[in-house]
This record gives C-alpha cells, structure tokens and sequence, in this order.
C-alpha cells in the first residue's frame, strides 16, 4: 500500500529517529494467542533465519492463552503486538481499548465445513438434504445462516445437528452425520491418521470472507515507530513465504524456537498446509498479509451482522495499513 501518507509518515519517522539509532535493534516483545502450534511457522522461520536481525529488530515471541489476552495486553501497554483472531481483536477494540490491527497472518479463517471423501459432498449445494454437525456456542454456529445464505441454499434444506466437537469425528466416520462444521486441522488431519480421506470447503472461499489471525499494536505506539512495525510486518510476511517454501525446514525452526511443543513434526507437517492456506487464500501471487479495503468492508457486514460486533463506527477504524511493506512480499 504505497500511499503518499504512509511515505510521509515514514519519511518524518525515520528523520527524527536519533543518530547512530539505525544500528540498535528495537526490542519488539510478541504476544502470540496460543502455544506454538503451525500458525507461528512464518514467525519461527524469521527468528531462526535472522529476518528479524537483519531488520534491526530484536523480537521476544510469547507464548499465549487467547486472542482476547493478547489484544488485552497490547492494550495495556504489556507487549508491543499480539497475534489475535481479527474477531477478537474487534471486540475488544470495539469497547474503547486503542489497538488496530497492522497485518492479516491468516487472510483466511480455518472455519468451515468437512466431510468424508466418499460423502457426495464437493460444494455448498451439495449439502442439500444432508444432515451437518455444528457444537452449540461454537464460533462456527452465527457462520452457518451467512454461509448458507450466500450460496443460496434454504436454511430448512440443511438439518442442523447440534453435537460436541470431540464427537465430530466419530459422527462422521459412523454415518450419523455427513457434514461437520469445524477447521481441517481438527478433522481431516487426525482423520487422514486414522487412514480415512476426509475434504474441506472454507466459509472465506464461499461468500463469507472472515480474516483469523492478526498482528495488532497500540494506536499511539504505531504513530511514534511506524518504520519498526513496518520491519516487523515485512520480515514475518518474508518469514512465511520461506516457510511455505520449504515446509520442513520451517517445522524444524518451530520446533527450535519452541522445542517445548506438545505437537509432533508429523502433525505440524500435516497442519502446515492448512496454515498456509490461510495465509495464501488467494493462490500463488496472493499479497501475504494484506487484506483489501474491499474485503475488509465485507468482513466488517459479517462481522456487524452474524458475530454481534457493534456496527457504531466504521471499519477503518479497526486497522490500518500504513505499515504494510513497501514492496509486496507474494506467496509462491
């Protein structure tokens, strides 16, 4: 997004910046939404491949207990950006807390539905007399109606069964439903274990387009260093094209950042692709990190209308994209 407010904004940044301050790194502390798990590759990959260090940036990635906990502490001033689903960061920015989200990791949320190979089930249409699975207070649960609506489908042709998430995959393979709403990594890979072919179809890519994770900082604090998160967004895009580049040597720098992980290099394999997905809706040539004001205006009509987030003030007060890098950093 080269707009000539972002240049001037990075112009005066970096002319008031001190002399000499070019050769200390700032010290960026990330606060991340969960424990490591494939959403954190693109970050691993920059701090282990020195991204971050070529950048100047001396970057502490924390591990996490929730999206809302990381846009909180951001809020109070406690790490200088969290890793948060979009959703969550709104909700907490919509009650008066002052952060915008800078960068869209997973331009795509997970959510959406699965079902076995052999299920007759391809496309949203598809699911016409079927009998869908969604667990009761699930994020997935106000997403059915918008999805089903988009792709023109009667809410009565589709019969909702309401059930646990840990039963998904048992209702499944036992027949008893032909369809689950969840995301790929909670059911088609621990189904592929089990040697049984599972497909996947994401509400982004069928009318509901709902970024997941993102980067959020403070209001004040992207004004006063908008070049140190400019790095910082430009080094994790980078970090995420290496990765997807070569999955295995990204799990490995996973896996040495966090060596505590509860996750094997197996799993993270296997869940690396559905990441990357996320990061990449879009295909090859995908902008990594950047979600359109076009997009994000239909985000915020769902968001407003399916999610309960208050419609009060418009959308662009929610992000920003004057740290966006100079130069599109594009998926392979």
């Amino acid at each position: 997004m080269k707009t000539i407010l972002k240049r001037s904004l990075l112009a005066a940044a970096f002319a008031a910046a001190p002399v000499g301050s070019a050769y200390a790194a700032d010290q960026l502390t990330m606060q991340m939404n969960w424990t490591a798990d494939s959403a954190h590759l693109g970050f691993a990959v920059a701090q282990q491949q020195g991204l971050y260090e070529d950048r100047d940036l001396d970057v502490d990635l924390v591990e996490g207990r929730g999206s809302s906990v990381a846009a909180q502490l951001v809020a109070t001033g406690q790490a200088e950006l969290g890793y948060a689903d979009a959703g969550a960061a709104l909700n907490v920015a919509s009650k008066g807390a002052p952060i915008k989200i800078i960068a869209t990791i997973w331009k795509s949320g997970q959510f959406g539905i699965q079902y076995l190979a052999d299920s007759g089930i391809s496309e949203p249409k598809d699911l016409v007399g079927k009998k869908l699975a969604v667990s009761p207070g699930s994020a997935m649960l106000p997403l059915i109606p918008v999805f089903l609506k988009a792709n023109e489908i009667d809410e009565s042709d589709v019969e909702i069964v309401t059930a646990s998430e840990s039963a998904f995959i048992g209702l499944l393979t036992s027949g008893q439903v032909d369809a689950v709403s969840q995301t790929p990594e909670n059911i088609v890979v621990p189904l592929a274990a089990q040697g049984v072919e599972a497909g996947n179809m994401y509400f982004y890519n069928y009318g509901v387009p709902i970024a997941s994770l993102s980067l959020v900082a403070r209001e004040d604090k992207i004004a006063e260093r908008p070049e140190v998160y400019q790095r910082f967004v430009e080094a994790t895009a980078e970090g995420w094209k290496q990765a997807m580049a070569d999955p295995e040597a990204a799990v490995d720098a996973l896996m040495k950042t966090f060596p505590e992980t509860e996750h094997s290099r197996d799993d993270l394999l296997k869940a690396a692709e559905y990441s990357f997905a996320s990061v990449c809706p879009g295909g090859s040539g995908d902008v990594i990190a950047v979600t359109s004001d076009e997009t994000w205006a239909k985000m915020y009509e769902v968001m407003t209308t399916a999610m309960e987030l208050p419609s009060d003030k418009p959308v662009t007060d929610y992000y920003t994209q004057e740290v966006a890098p100079e130069t599109d950093v594009t998926c392979p």
